[in-house]
Parts: structure tokens; sequence; C-alpha cells
């Protein structure tokens, strides 16, 4: 099922400048897909546009089957989580509890504080539900407005930069959330470290398309993401490191659960090899 359609979509700022040209993308339910470029590339444009926060706008869009548009912003809406890069601008209420129940309540659905319990505790976040939102760490906000956002049972995850400030230690804990979530996502970033590790497919965009494709195949094309200011994952810079060195690597990886194994592999073709040799 294609929960997620966009075609032809174009999109101008107030002043004119174009933020966005000839974007065409198919999501498919439980897809987790990355839009990936450089800073003013429109990524978080293209989230918001999809949340119906940017009218008007020229092709077409719609989420769950529904063409969004001025008259229909709200009800593509209540299919949509969108996370805001900075948490402050979406964490408002005096404790994290009655935060995460805002969303439920203002949408009229049942058991809002179990939702919000149910919510905190599926990104690890129940023992914050009594602290003030404004006293957390930028990490553990990013946890709580997620919560805010699986409270109220979105159809689609909108990520904006969700790894955006956040300390080694919070943003592995963050990429791993992410990976266990069984839901449908789209997330804008420039860190390909991150989104290497969670989803199979990405969008790379300048304003337009650059190219589409599996991540794995979009990171072996290194030459087009540096000319639009991307850098491939740490991991795969290595490998390229060790295949130039002479050591036999048959597939260079994008993130770590590949280079565990392609690194057995090396390991045990080298000892092989020294047995041989004896």
């Amino acid at each position: 099922m294609k929960v997620v359609e966009i075609a032809e979509l174009a999109y101008a700022y107030e002043d004119g400048t174009v933020a966005l040209k000839g974007v065409d993308l198919s999501v498919d339910q439980g897809e987790k897909i990355a839009v990936i470029g450089p800073n003013g590339a429109g990524k978080s444009t293209l989230l918001h546009l999809i949340a119906g926060f940017r009218m008007p706008f020229t092709g077409a869009v719609s989420v769950m089957g529904v063409p969004l548009g001025e008259g229909s912003a709200d009800k593509v809406r209540r299919d949509l989580g969108l996370l805001f890069q900075d948490p402050d601008d979406q964490l408002f209420m005096p404790t994290v509890a009655e935060d995460v129940e805002f969303g439920p309540r203002n949408m009229g659905l049942d058991d809002p504080e179990g939702r919000a319990s149910r919510a905190l505790r599926s990104v690890g976040a129940e023992h914050l539900a009594a602290r003030r939102p404004h006293r957390l760490s930028h990490g553990m906000k990013k946890r709580v407005a997620i919560a805010g956002i699986l409270a109220m049972d979105p159809k689609v995850l909108l990520l904006d930069e969700p790894t955006a400030g956040l300390d080694p230690r919070s943003r592995r804990e963050l990429v791993e959330l992410m990976r266990a979530m069984d839901r449908t996502m789209l997330i804008a970033t420039h860190d390909l470290d991150a989104v290497a590790e969670v989803v199979d497919r990405a969008i790379v965009l300048d304003v337009s398309p650059v190219m589409e494709g599996r991540m794995a195949d979009l990171i072996s094309r290194r030459d087009e993401l540096a000319r639009v200011g991307l850098e491939v994952p740490q991991v795969t810079r290595l490998f390229d490191r060790i295949a130039g060195m002479g050591y036999p690597v048959e597939d260079i990886p994008i993130n770590m659960d590949q280079a565990t194994a392609e690194l057995t592999k090396v390991v045990d073709r080298e000892a092989a090899r020294g047995r041989r040799k004896a």
C-alpha cells in the first residue's frame, strides 16, 4: 500500500526562492526512507509540506490516498507525526506526561493517559513523566517529542534531522530506537552515518532530486554525493582505506552490521592464507 505519493512537486518561499522542484517520491507501508541532502536542500521544507504546513504548492501530494490541499490538510495531518528539528519547538506543557497526553486529548482519542504511558515506555522515557520538559537534556527532549507523536498513533513518522544536536550516546540510542520502531518513516537528514543504520532506500535532494535508490547504491556514488556536500559514512571510508591497503574486501559496508560481517570474512580469509603459507 502506498502511504505517501508525491508527483512533480514544486514549492517556492514567499520571496520567490525556489525550495523544491520536480520531486517525485512514493512510500510503501512499513518503509523507512531517508531524504538526504546538504543544508538548504529543501529536506525540512518537504516534510513540512507533506504535513500540510506549506501552501500553496504545485504538483500532487497524497497521504493514505487522500490528496493534500487547503481543505484536506487537517484530515491528512491526523495520519502523520512530525518531529521538529528542535524539540523545544514541540514541548510546551508543564510536565512530560501532560505534554505527551496533549496530542491524544486534542484529537479526542480515547485513554490519553494510557496512550502517553505506553508511548513514553516505548521510547524508554517513562521515568521522565513528572519532569519539566524544559529541564531535560536535548536527547531526552527528543525522546519525549517522539513519544508525543507515537501517543497519537500516526501512520507515518516525519523526522526532521532527528540526530541533530545530540551527544554520541544520545545519538546512538536514538538510532537504535528508530531501527526498532515498526513504523513507516521519512527521515530528513545530512547524517548518512545514522540513516545508513536505519533505512534501505533514500532520495538525495538539492532543491531537485539528485538521485534515488538503495542506500548502498547511493553511497557507492561518492563523487556525486561529494558534489552536493555529503560524505559517505565513516565505516565506509574506513573500509575504502582497508581495501586500498590490499586487503580482500568483497563488499564495502555502509553500516556497522555490514562492517562486522565483512571484517569477519577478511579476518577468516587472511587466517586461511596464513595457514596455506605455513
